[in-house]
């Protein structure tokens, strides 16, 4: 794979052109950044090619993830440098770590489906979708990052008029030393990339890179749809392009779950056999004994591990709902934050539930239609008609959240976890 060592150096001059050629010389932050880590590319690319040492490859890594921040940092004058640094820090990652095969990742013979369970969450069957999906995103992301960075002067939104431009000019926003959807859209680029690596036994061979991937997706994920959805309490208006994210977002977390249980359970097996933990999450390790299941034509469905219940999207609904109940109640106050609050979580979890081995999370909406009911009770009065509506809700909640529904597939040692 020495090829791959070429084209980064040949990335590191094309950075060190690229100031003069794209025409933003005069923004001398951000051309310097590029002239500078033009020339650390082609050293570490260089040295990379005569040395062989992974660590130059991570130094290059490391530079191509800086060149996807640096953009935001000094805020750059023009769309070109933009798109220039971006997608050179893209390249450089896929270049040095993506497609070259790590010295420790070496591939055997053994069966790809993690002990116990019915298919393999590690297929690309199963992470093309989320591949997809992170791409999408990015490119919502970067509409919103153009429009922050000042590159244009109007932005699209279909549902609320003038609410994506509230959103993304209002004091939350401006809170963020860099552009926040220029944050989102980098965590996308890198969430695809980590997406790419590893081939369908990633789940044990690459452990680090199955965490660094759930990661981004699951915690980070969720942190920003709750957020999203909390719009109206936060900022008072709402950005259709940022629900649109945040749904393509919800999907991407139902589909990662999976591999990353998988990962975690491979962990708990290797160290309770005596092997080292950090050795075993950087560098992987052999099968489990015992039967394996092999793998069916339903693998190429992309969608296993995903049951789809109705009485769970039927909840989701009812979250939904709650978004926009103060508003066409005209509550304010307590009682409003509470009903936003419990509305986007409430949301959040049902969707997410829909994911068989996250399927116990569905107890958490037992708690929140608990607390929109109790909340009728100790925040300041209501009328009649929406105390109804609420108190409804919150049982509807509590009842819908009861049944587990059906589980079509099997988790090995973690199916016990799925009640």
């Amino acid at each position: 794979m020495k090829w791959t060592h070429y084209v980064n150096i040949f990335l590191g001059l094309w950075l060190i052109a690229a100031p003069s050629a794209f025409g933003y010389m005069s923004d001398t932050n951000l051309a310097s950044n590029d002239i500078s880590c033009g020339i650390l590319i082609i050293a570490f690319g260089i040295y990379s090619l005569t040395r062989l040492k992974v660590w130059a490859s991570w130094m290059l890594c490391l530079i191509g993830i800086w060149l996807q921040f640096a953009p935001l940092l000094f805020y750059a004058q023009e769309p070109a440098a933009y798109l220039n640094d971006t997608l050179i820090g893209a390249l450089l990652i896929g270049f040095a770590i993506l497609i070259p095969r790590l010295p420790h990742e070496a591939e055997d013979n053994a069966p790809e489906i993690p002990l116990g369970w019915s298919y393999n969450p590690s297929a690309w069957a199963q992470r093309i979708p989320i591949i997809g999906l992170a791409c999408l995103s990015w490119f919502l992301a970067r509409y919103l990052a153009g429009f922050e960075l000042g590159y244009y002067t109007t932005i699209w939104d279909p549902f609320f008029g003038n609410g994506t431009r509230e959103v993304l000019t209002s004091t939350v926003s401006k809170a963020f030393p860099v552009p926040d959807a220029g944050l989102g859209a980098m965590a996308y680029t890198i969430e695809a990339l980590l997406g790419c690596k590893g081939s369908e036994k990633r789940w044990r061979t690459m452990p680090w890179i199955v965490l660094s991937f759930g990661l981004l997706v699951v915690p980070v994920g969720i942190v920003s749809i709750i957020l999203v959805m909390l719009q109206p309490i936060v900022v008072g208006a709402w950005c259709s392009v940022c629900l649109m994210t945040a749904l393509l977002m919800i999907l991407m977390v139902i589909l990662t779950l999976d591999e990353v249980v998988a990962s975690i359970q491979y962990l708990h097996f290797s160290c309770k056999k005596g092997h080292p933990f950090w050795h075993t999450f950087w560098k992987g390790g052999a099968i489990p004994t015992g039967p394996i299941r092999k793998q069916t034509l339903q693998q190429d469905c992309g969608f296993l591990g995903v049951s789809f219940e109705p009485h769970l999207f039927l909840a989701a609904l009812i979250g939904i709902a709650l978004l926009f109940v103060p508003a066409y109640f005209e509550l304010k106050g307590t009682i409003a934050n509470i009903v936003h609050v419990v509305g986007a979580l409430s949301t959040v979890i049902s969707l997410i539930t829909q994911a068989e081995v996250a399927r116990l999370g569905r107890f958490i909406n037992m708690l929140l239609g608990g607390l929109l009911i109790l909340s009728l009770f100790f925040c300041e009065p209501i009328p009649p008609r929406v105390e109804w509506v609420l108190a409804i809700a919150g049982i509807a909640l509590i009842l819908l959240s009861y049944k587990r529904g059906k589980i079509e597939e099997t988790y090995g040692s973690y199916q016990k976890y799925i009640c």
